[in-house]
């Protein structure tokens, strides 16, 4: 510490006992505080975050509107630094909504089916004009409470002509887990959609007309066809008017961040044994499913939460037994699995398997179910091939020229 005319006016004894600094040595006090940073939690780099989803995913022109969705609860440096990157590119918030609190929540939960629809009917009239007035629609988080009616915000989407852009920023069952979580997914929303682009197009060519086999270690033994002509949707984190100027679905129109999925609806004529864990932990049980022509035979528990996932299957009414999306995770930067059993982000991570049952409206099949309701089943150490050409093998990407 220096006067101010720069002299040092107390002995080393008092500058230690005052918790100060001498000669660069740091004190106690200094200590405590670097310790204390030491342990602060992770922030990721919103601003350049917000750069890469504003910028570069979305890539806003000026004069474009913008419907901005959050929990106020999460992560509102992301937020405000999304403002601040839509401002910059001199586009315009038309309005921003927040999910509901818990205990909005639970007041809504309480409502009767009928409220529930005349609620939803009266905001949604209001959300319907909103959405007619905006060009983009950033839906980032997810809400803790049942939406009123299903796959509302979707259906805006849908009735619509924004580009969505999903950013959900889930965390881990484990709060261990979190802050390695953050470092992932901002990594993950970093890469360039371009390269994510080259990986998926040289897949999407090796899938187009073959026939497609899936096996794990656990017993999965599925065969399906891709017809030459199937519907693929590529999840590059390329949301720009220009990619969305052919959308053929409502799912042509959004994109996930992180990115890193290719998915088709055309799956034909599905046989075999599918093993599969859930969205909810891939620890905590799963499902056997075993397929004839198309058809699913036979769907039981494997224990856990394949419990409730069967007593789901019995209970729903549509077209609930045939296979309605095939995806398969591309991003480098997702842990496929952490410790804990959580899957990163929908299973994007490199190596995943997802097959879908039940509706496939979003993606634009043709697959209906009460609620437009689904469920994703996933493989996560399988080994996939095209007309014998591995594309994952034990749950690892092949390299794809």
């Amino acid at each position: 510490m220096k006067t101010k005319d720069g002299s040092r006016f107390l002995s080393a004894l008092a500058l230690l006992a005052a918790g100060l600094v001498l000669s660069g040595v740091p004190n106690a006090g200094n200590s405590a505080r670097a310790a204390e940073e030491a342990h602060a939690p992770y922030q990721p780099d919103w601003q350049r975050v917000a750069q890469n989803i504003v910028q570069r995913s979305v890539k806003l022109a000026p004069g474009e509107r913008v419907l901005l969705h959050y929990d106020p609860e999460q992560d509102p440096e992301l937020i405000a630094a999304i403002r601040d990157a839509i401002a910059r590119a001199d586009g315009i918030i038309v309005a921003e909504w927040t999910w509901p609190s818990a205990r909005t929540g639970e007041y809504l939960a309480s409502l009767s089916e009928e409220q529930r629809r005349k609620r939803a009917e009266a905001e949604d009239a209001i959300y319907r004009d909103l959405f007619a007035r905006a060009d983009v629609y950033l839906w980032m988080h997810v809400s803790s409470s049942g939406d009123l009616v299903p796959r509302r915000f979707e259906n805006l989407i849908g009735g619509s002509k924004v580009r969505g852009v999903h950013s959900h920023w889930f965390r881990s069952i484990d709060p261990a887990e979190n802050e390695t979580l953050l470092q992932m997914y901002e990594r993950a929303i970093a890469i360039d959609p371009q390269a994510l682009d080259t990986t998926l197009a040289a897949m999407e060519r090796k899938l187009r007309g073959s026939e497609v086999r899936i096996t794990s270690p656990n017993g999965t033994d599925l065969r399906f066809k891709v017809p030459a002509d199937a519907w693929f949707h590529r999840n590059t984190g390329d949301a720009s008017r220009e990619k969305v100027a052919n959308a053929r679905s409502v799912r042509d129109r959004e994109e996930e961040l992180p990115a890193g999925a290719l998915r088709t609806t055309d799956v034909r004529d599905a046989s075999g044994t599918l093993n599969a864990t859930l969205v909810s932990s891939t620890k905590r049980g799963g499902v056997g499913v075993k397929l004839r022509n198309g058809r699913i035979q036979e769907f039981k528990s494997l224990g856990g939460d394949g419990d409730e996932a069967a007593k789901w299957y019995t209970s729903l009414e549509g077209d609930r037994d045939q296979v309605s999306e095939f995806v398969i995770g591309t991003n480098p930067e997702l842990q496929p699995i952490l410790p804990s059993g959580f899957m990163p982000y929908y299973g994007y991570g490199a190596g995943i398997i997802r097959i879908a049952i039940g509706d496939n409206w979003e993606s634009g099949g043709k697959l209906r179910t009460e609620g437009h309701q689904d469920m994703w089943l996933f493989v996560t150490d399988g080994t996939l091939t095209a007309n014998g050409v591995k594309i994952i093998e034990n749950g690892n990407l092949v390299a794809t020229p």
